[in-house]
């Protein structure tokens, strides 16, 4: 998939999340709020409160008139039991209560009730006691008052129940909703945060890869300018060598024209090391360098490579100590090890004076072989050395020096390949060491 169109997914699948998140917020926000709205209504609660107070005012009336007509002792509350009455009646009759008694029935009635109410104020101010008949009637009024009173709180009570069934169920069914509301946004804001981390992710690694593209190509400009330098040298002294003794060979002598030759021979190695040691490095970078590991002997190994550069520069002094604990055996890839020391062997020796030793030590380590290359040459500097592996990198005191910065590098690269490591000391002025570790077994 393309970057463009994968960013455009992107964007719109975030788009999405976020508008569905909007959304799932906004109706759990509604949700929530019906929610507290259905546990404000408390009308039925009010009605059947008040519905039975007014009951207790009309049994208190009806008791009071009973004991004025039996001449009971005590001062009476007639008047007081009949206002209260009537002010309970006029509470029922109005606003949402009156609302609600027309709901269950009730209005037409109870305003019937205080109707009959009203026509007996002059009876219940005019009371005196032993009047039987006056009472008699005062009883009729109030009792079928109190008996609808009762039948309207009973009815209220069974609709308080329905409606508080429902309510409950509307109440659960709501906070079910809120509670997937709510998963759904947590869901969806991991999504935004999973796309928004891949987002920075991915523009991280672009942003890595555009560097790692500029520092190469500024390296592999370095690294053709150096090449082509590298390439120039050898071939100017084959030329005048080849010149000279194409023009001059006859009155040469053959000492003239063998170290004539040995010139060439020394840049054609020079040349085809150059082109192996670019080779290797691109078969790297593209993964095609395997490891075909067997055993070998490590002495056998390193004396090898020992000969093998004493041939090519016959005056320098390669001095090879080999531990007594060495093991006979070691499990590795013997062509890539070689090429390792070698390229340690080789820098040592064009990095040190003529007149010193280059030395090849080994030590054991624990399930380990340590080979150390030592030599007493220029040194690298303590600020150089963190970049002594890196691609093409070339020491200030290395700049007379032929080179091309490719051995340390993938020397390094070797190591990791056949499961070890290469680790270096190094003192400016002083020398260096550099070591090679490898494992025993496979």
């Amino acid at each position: 998939m393309r970057p463009n169109r994968r960013t455009a997914i992107g964007y719109a699948l975030s788009g999405c999340a976020i508008l569905a998140f909007g959304v799932l917020l906004g109706f759990a926000l509604m949700r929530l709020s019906s929610t507290e709205a259905e546990t404000r209504r408390s009308v039925a609660d009010n009605m059947i409160w008040v519905l039975a107070r007014a009951r207790s005012a009309a049994l208190l009336l009806e008791g009071t008139v009973a004991g004025d007509v039996a001449d009971m002792p005590g001062e009476t509350d007639r008047e007081l039991h009949y206002d209260l009455l009537l002010s309970r009646l006029a509470l029922l009759l109005e606003g949402p209560q009156a609302r609600h008694l027309e709901e269950i029935g009730f209005r037409q009635t109870l305003l019937d009730h205080q109707t009959a109410i009203l026509a007996i104020e002059d009876e219940i101010a005019g009371l005196v006691s032993r009047d039987i008949k006056t009472a008699a009637h005062i009883r009729d009024v109030v009792s079928p008052l109190v008996d609808d009173l009762g039948r309207a709180a009973n009815r209220s009570m069974v609709l308080h129940w329905d409606e508080t069934g429902a309510r409950s169920d509307a109440i659960n069914a709501a906070i079910a909703q809120v509670i997937v509301s709510i998963i759904g946004i947590l869901v969806l804001g991991a999504l935004i945060c999973l796309i928004m981390v891949r987002a920075l992710v991915d523009r991280h690694r672009a942003q890595q890869a555009l560097l790692h593209e500029q520092e190469m190509r500024k390296a592999y400009r370095s690294f053709i300018d150096l090449v082509s330098h590298q390439f120039r040298t050898p071939l100017a002294v084959i030329d005048s060598s080849m010149q000279r003794i194409g023009r001059d060979g006859a009155t040469m002598t053959r000492e003239e024209i063998v170290q004539r030759a040995g010139r060439v021979r020394q840049a054609v190695t020079g040349l085809t090391r150059l082109m192996e040691m670019t080779l290797k490095s691109i078969r790297l970078d593209g993964g095609q360098l395997e490891a075909y590991k067997q055993p070998c002997d490590p002495a056998a190994l390193i004396s090898g490579v020992a000969m093998r550069q004493l041939e090519l520069t016959p005056e320098r002094r390669i001095e090879v100590h080999i531990a007594p604990d060495t093991p006979a055996s070691l499990v590795t890839d013997p062509l890539l090890a070689e090429q390792i020391l070698t390229n340690l062997v080789s820098n040592a020796i064009k990095y040190s004076p003529t007149n010193e030793p280059v030395h090849i030590i080994t030590r054991t380590e624990p399930e380990r072989i340590a080979i150390g290359v030592h030599d007493r040459g220029i040194g690298i500097s303590e600020e150089e050395q963190p970049r002594v592996f890196s691609r093409f990198f070339r020491s200030k005191t290395s700049r007379n020096i032929s080179g091309i910065g490719l051995g340390l590098n993938i020397s390094q690269r070797l190591a990791i390949l056949l499961g070890g490591l290469l680790s270096f000391q190094s003192r400016q002025g002083v020398g260096s060491t550099f070591t090679l570790h490898l494992p025993l077994k496979e």
